[in-house]
């Protein structure tokens, strides 16, 4: 098959888009898909790789045998795990749900952990921060005015109320 989008290339990638309840299948070559992920997300800095043999590591983590009485389906599309092992994609959100188990055991071989543990952007961790502060002062407010410390109360009332400003301007 042709790619799509420069009609050359073979098309590798079959990049799927889901809008709503739609889905819209793309088969792009490498080039135009390293293309259009440059378009969609202009920041994001890709190195040149084959996104072929990336997805076949990936679906050889996933494969395994399948016992036809432990072959379960998704209740929402009805796709089954050995559907999704062949082809390496969910049918749906609640798949994500109904194979969880496995993509935990692939997760935590992809990345060493089912979490992320890392650093996220600086923005969120701004918001984390600001929140927890928020938090807090509603925190010591709270027990002040309930021991009747009403000027220390005052006071934490108007932090709190600087820092929602603060909040609400970022």
């Amino acid at each position: 098959m042709r790619c799509e989008h420069c009609h050359e290339n073979e098309a590798t990638i079959t990049f799927t888009i889901m809008e709503d309840d739609k889905t819209k299948e793309q088969h792009l070559c490498s080039s135009c898909f390293q293309s259009l992920i440059k378009e969609q997300f202009p920041t994001v800095q890709l190195p040149p790789l084959d996104i072929q043999s990336v997805m076949q590591e990936l679906l050889s983590m996933f494969q395994g045998s399948v016992d036809s009485k432990e072959d379960r389906t998704c209740p929402r599309c009805h796709t089954s795990l050995s559907e999704v092992r062949k082809a390496g994609m969910f049918g749906c959100d609640e798949c994500y749900n109904t194979f969880a188990e496995e993509l935990d055991k692939v997760l935590l071989r992809i990345q060493g952990a089912k979490e992320h543990v890392g650093e996220g952007p600086k923005a969120f961790r701004d918001e984390r921060a600001l929140n927890q502060k928020q938090a807090e002062l509603q925190r010591e407010l709270d027990r002040a005015v309930a021991e009747e410390r009403y000027e220390d109360a005052a006071v934490l009332r108007d932090d709190l109320k600087a820092l929602e400003v603060t909040h609400d301007e970022g």
